[in-house]
């Protein structure tokens, strides 16, 4: 079987609960670079709303590409619970190859998305991966997606990595928050394989750290020490300043595109769906860094990280209210 793309790591279901201004107290730098919100310990607070959703950057992928047209298989574990169940149902409904997901008995994976202020902090949880990277043997793929995965990730991402490699098939990674904490050398090996690294510019500065020169370093510094890694294109996304972009060649910048915000889970997910839906078009990176922010707007207007995913039509629009945003040359 012949797929546009493989999005390998788990997906699981969401709960988002909103707090209430009323009941929380908020503490921040004076630059508002870091803030924190209090909830009293042992307090029982009444939430102003409760909704569930698909949740996990491979689902997010998949979906994403899905429904701009492209045919999409997802790899990975999930748990066996009534929520991993129905988070299969939708993935389904959304036109998602699930028969590579193993399900691991006794166990559940599941997200608590604490939205206040149009910002959210995830409380995550992912079932141990297991069996490692399986698929039939005919199994062909332009791309794989790779991203978080549960705690034994390193076998899965060993065996995806070289069956990629072997198959020609082009990487694009997105680590999550464990892959992160492992730092460069246990993953070099994904890195020197990628095609396109997608990170935000705190996992850049993360990854980056012993290395730095600089205690806050400029994007242009960690594009260059990401792409000295092995991508041949890296990608940082920066919230409100916009996304970063280096191929070796030349520095981009793509401001983002003005839109309501309701709350910001899944908008890098849905930056790197974007990007890559052109990018396999072979379009300039320009206009692929369009695409991924136009993407990206759109699931900010949205509780959940797909609702606001875009298909083709719904693109096409975007992209014309993005025409008066130009994509700078650094």
């Amino acid at each position: 079987m012949k797929y546009n793309v493989l999005s390998l790591g788990p997906a699981r279901m969401d709960v988002f609960i909103k707090l209430p201004d009323v009941d929380v107290d908020e503490v921040c730098s004076i630059d508002r670079k870091r803030c924190v919100i209090e909830l009293g310990f042992g307090e029982k607070i009444a939430v102003r709303g409760v909704e569930f959703a698909v949740g996990g950057n491979t689902g997010n992928n998949a979906v994403g590409l899905s429904r701009l047209g492209y045919k999409a298989a997802m790899i990975g574990s999930m748990g066996d619970s009534w929520t991993d169940n129905r988070a299969l149902e939708i993935l389904k409904s959304e036109n998602v190859e699930t028969k590579y997901v193993t399900q691991v008995p006794e166990q559940s994976g599941f997200g608590v998305v604490i939205n206040y202020q149009e910002e959210r902090t995830i409380l995550s949880y992912y079932p141990t991966a297991a069996d490692g990277f399986k698929v039939d043997n005919d199994t062909q793929a332009d791309w794989m997606y790779l991203t978080t995965a549960g705690e034994d990730f390193e076998l899965f991402y060993k065996q995806a990595v070289e069956w990629a490699v072997n198959h020609g098939t082009k990487i694009a990674f997105n680590p999550g928050t464990r892959q992160i904490k492992v730092g460069v050398e246990k993953l070099r090996f994904a890195y020197e394989s990628t095609e396109v690294l997608f990170v935000n510019r705190e996992e850049a500065t993360a990854l980056l750290r012993a290395n730095l020169k600089s205690q806050i370093p400029n994007p242009k510094e960690l594009l260059l020490g990401l792409r000295e890694l092995g991508p041949k294109i890296v990608i940082i996304t920066d919230g409100p300043e916009g996304t970063y972009c280096f191929d070796g060649q030349k520095y981009l910048h793509m401001p983002i595109v003005e839109a309501p915000v309701v709350e910001r889970t899944g908008a890098g997910d849905a930056f790197g769906s974007g990007f890559l839906a052109a990018y396999m078009q072979n379009k300039p990176l320009e206009e692929c860094l369009k695409w991924g922010t136009a993407n990206s707007a759109s699931v900010l207007g949205y509780i959940g990280p797909q609702a606001g995913l875009l298909n083709k039509d719904k693109m096409n629009e975007w992209l014309l209210k993005a025409e008066s945003v130009k994509v700078e040359e650094q």
